[in-house]
Parts: structure tokens; C-alpha cells; sequence
């Protein structure tokens, strides 16, 4: 991806707490558009957060009967510590998990970087057409989620296209992202509405250096 682009889970007897997804906003917010104070403090802030999580969907997954969340909190820890090889069987189950109850997206768009990443890296089990056929399934996700979650998921789509040389995909996908996020409110469903200052802006900015030739 070029710098512009976005490249975004106590004792053994005890327990297992819910294992928490992350939050849209953090796709956009912490890299782009927060103060470079405020990204430095985002980042140590989620690296504990991450610690935590990953600490916690182990131990979930360990259990008999493990919560849904915790495959695409740990496959998404592993892709961003560049373990791809053990992400990608991870990521797959989580996928087809949030496939089935048609809830999310960041599970799917997760899986389509681990095949990019991992195929330009020539490891095994990854390829191009695994991340285009995530990105596919991410598009149908898209118009079942609240408006936040389908703008976000078009969007990052819509990049993931650009770095696979697709560039009508992308266009048309960054083009739904900006249609469905015309302000900086971000809606995301159940009555939840957060200002992300911006991120409209950024949309769209995105889109036009989309179309240029």
C-alpha cells in the first residue's frame, strides 16, 4: 500500500472475558487523522490494548466452545505482527463466522490483506485470488451493516482494489464509501453516532486520487 492508503482483538481457571473488536474509527483515526501527539498516544494505548487481546483470545480459543470474536481478534494480531502464515487459518474461520451472521466486515477486509501481503511474499497458502474473493465477499457484507460500518467497508475495499491493479473496482467502491459518509458522523447502528473529524474529507480525497489518470 502507498502511504496515502489505509492498510485495520488472569489466571488459567479463571473466566475468559468477552474478547472485544476493534473499533472502526481506528482504521481511519489513529494513522491519518489525530495530532502527532495524538497518534503517539493512540499507539501505545492499542499496543496494550493489543497485549490484552491477544492474551485474552488465546485463552478463549483454548476453551471447548470459544466466542466467535476471538478467531478474527487474534488472526488480526498475528497479520499486523507480519505473521501471516499464522493469521491466514485464522482469519478464514473468522471470516466465514461473520459471513454466516452477516454482522461485520473487518474480519473479511482482514483476511484480503493477509492473501495480498502473503502473496506478493510468495508464502504458501496466500494468493491474489483469495484477496479478491475476500473483497468480493466484503462488497456483499457492505449493504447489511449501518451506514458507518458500510461506508468503511467500501472504502477499505476500495483500496484493497487499487493495490491488486483493479482500478474500476476501486473507483466504484471508494465512490459508495463517499456517497454513504457525506459528514464526519459515523454511524454505527443500534443508535450510535461519533464524530470521527475528517474522515468525510479523507473519503474523498481518496476517491479523486482515484480518478486521476
Amino acid at each position: 500500500m502507498t502511504d496515502d492508503s489505509l492498510s485495520v482483538r488472569e489466571s488459567v481457571t479463571a473466566p475468559a472475558k468477552p474478547v472485544k473488536k476493534r473499533a472502526w474509527s481506528v482504521l481511519v483515526a489513529v494513522l491519518f487523522l489525530l495530532p502527532v501527539g495524538g497518534v503517539l498516544a493512540q499507539f501505545w494505548a492499542l499496543r496494550l490494548d493489543s497485549d490484552r487481546a491477544e492474551r485474552e483470545a488465546q485463552r478463549e480459543l483454548a476453551t471447548p466452545t470459544p466466542g466467535r470474536s476471538a478467531w478474527g481478534v487474534l488472526g488480526t494480531i498475528r497479520l499486523d505482527q507480519g505473521r501471516i502464515a499464522e493469521a491466514l487459518p485464522l482469519l478464514r474461520k473468522a471470516s466465514a463466522l461473520e459471513a454466516a451472521a452477516g454482522d461485520d466486515s473487518q474480519d473479511t477486509l482482514a483476511l484480503a490483506k493477509a492473501n495480498l501481503e502473503g502473496a506478493l511474499k510468495g508464502l504458501p497458502g496466500a494468493s491474489l485470488q483469495d484477496a479478491e474473493a475476500a473483497l468480493v465477499r466484503a462488497q456483499a457484507l457492505a449493504p447489511l451493516l449501518p451506514k458507518g460500518k458500510s461506508a468503511a467497508t467500501y472504502f477499505s475495499a476500495g483500496l484493497f482494489w487499487q493495490d491488486l491493479g483493479r482500478q474500476n473496482e476501486a473507483v466504484a467502491d471508494l465512490q459508495k464509501a463517499v456517497a454513504l459518509q457525506p459528514d464526519d458522523w459515523v454511524d454505527e447502528g443500534g443508535g450510535v453516532r461519533y464524530k470521527s473529524a475528517g474522515l468525510s474529507a479523507y473519503y474523498q480525497k481518496m476517491l479523486a486520487g482515484a480518478l486521476e489518470p
